[in-house]
């Protein structure tokens, strides 16, 4: 020991005074210091009791939060967006659908169906001809908070045709009788040929097209009328505004 230098003398004797400041300090705040022990020996001590305790609190975790929860059978309806331009939706598409939805009863007592809860089908990305859909979670409208648990059906089909225009005769159509003493003597449209468009499917075989009833009950005189079109359920439309019918009337002759 008489041949240590100075500085290792300090560093031993600064090791030796770690246990007296480490007695020092239990016996001024004991009630606060861990005693010195294995901790892996106090993890696993009364582990029993310990996982007992834990299964305890996440039971009721769980209970509290979905304490009030309820679920809903609703039929809501679908919409079509972005349908492509040019293109036309032909035949049945599906309208409604089945969904069940769960979450808090005092929201799910205030949904309104149609404005809180829809579902939405995106047509951007299909094409001519049929056309297969499939539908998530994520394409029903609901509530924040509100969860899809169910909905039906999940796929839907859809057949798109291309929009195109064709000319076709227009057909005046009249109901009634002129007052006594005059006679009808026809009707005529003009432009005799309209333009249309429509699905090229609907389209192909248009070659006529009627007008609504024009009422010539009483008359005693021509009369000029904007028809209105019978399109008799057909997706078409008129590209041409400005048309009229025009009808002849004129007093009956006597007889000689």
């Amino acid at each position: 020991m008489g041949n240590m230098h100075d500085p290792e003398r300090q560093r031993i004797s600064s090791y030796n005074c770690v246990p007296n400041m480490l007695s020092k300090i239990k016996m001024r705040f004991g009630k606060f210091i861990v005693p010195d022990r294995d901790y892996r020996a106090l993890v696993l001590e009364n582990w029993g009791i310990k996982l007992f305790s834990l299964v305890m609190t996440l039971t009721l975790w769980f209970y509290v939060t979905s304490k009030g929860k309820a679920e809903m059978a609703l039929t809501v309806p679908l919409e079509l967006r972005n349908i492509p331009k040019k293109m036309a939706v032909v035949g049945n598409v599906t309208k409604n659908l089945e969904v069940r939805v769960q979450g808090q009863e005092r929201v799910l007592r205030n949904i309104t169906v149609g404005k809180q809860v829809s579902g939405i089908l995106d047509l951007s990305s299909s094409r001519a001809g049929e056309n297969t859909i499939r539908i998530s979670p994520e394409d029903i409208n609901r509530p924040a908070g509100v969860s899809v648990t169910y909905f039906s059906p999940y796929e839907i089909k859809v057949r798109l045709e291309p929009i195109v225009q064709k000319r076709a005769i227009l057909i005046p159509r009249t109901q009634g009788r002129p007052a006594a003493g005059y006679v009808f003597t026809g009707a005529k449209s003009m432009p005799a040929m309209i333009l249309l468009e429509g699905p090229q499917g609907v389209m192909q075989a248009l070659t006529t097209i009627r007008t609504m009833p024009i009422d010539i009950e009483g008359l005693r005189e021509p009369v000029s009328v904007t028809p209105k079109i019978d399109y008799q359920g057909r997706p078409i439309t008129i590209v041409e505004k400005d048309i009229s019918v025009t009808v002849t009337i004129r007093k009956r002759r006597g007889r000689k």
